[in-house]
């Protein structure tokens, strides 16, 4: 069943934590915080830019995107943990994600993020918004 594997938001947070904890993986933490808390994968959050309110721009969408848990943007300290240089590190890091992810230093992947951000987003939109979204 796939909901014994999709992770909720206290595994979440305990997770990305513990990555960042872990020496030499602090960058690899704050990727887990960003595909959890803006539901994107690595390679579509490469060239995002924030805005005042917390929210993102990237390239793929048409308007910012806001994080469903706010509080996750401050609780990771996610603006003040951006590695510097992001851009030039987006590869390294994506590919020491995976790597450390395959030798087993954490359980997270990014699909369980990807997946549990989108149950999340259905769980928090109104449900007016749902049926409109049903008829589109």
């Amino acid at each position: 069943m796939i909901h014994q594997h999709l992770p909720n938001d206290p595994r979440i947070v305990d997770e990305v934590f513990s990555v960042m904890a872990q020496p030499g993986l602090e960058d690899v933490g704050w990727l887990l915080g960003m595909v959890a808390t803006f539901g994107e994968t690595p390679s579509n959050l490469k060239d995002f830019t924030w805005n005042d309110d917390n929210s993102i721009n990237i390239t793929s969408k048409k308007r910012p995107l806001k994080p469903l848990h706010p509080q996750w943007v401050i609780l990771f300290q996610l603006k003040e943990k951006q590695p510097s240089r992001t851009k030039s590190r987006w590869l390294p890091i994506s590919r020491k994600l995976n790597s450390a992810y395959t030798e087993g230093k954490f359980d997270l992947n990014v699909k369980g993020l990807l997946l549990a951000y989108k149950v999340r987003k259905v769980y928090y939109t109104p449900i007016k918004q749902q049926s409109a979204l049903c008829y589109a």
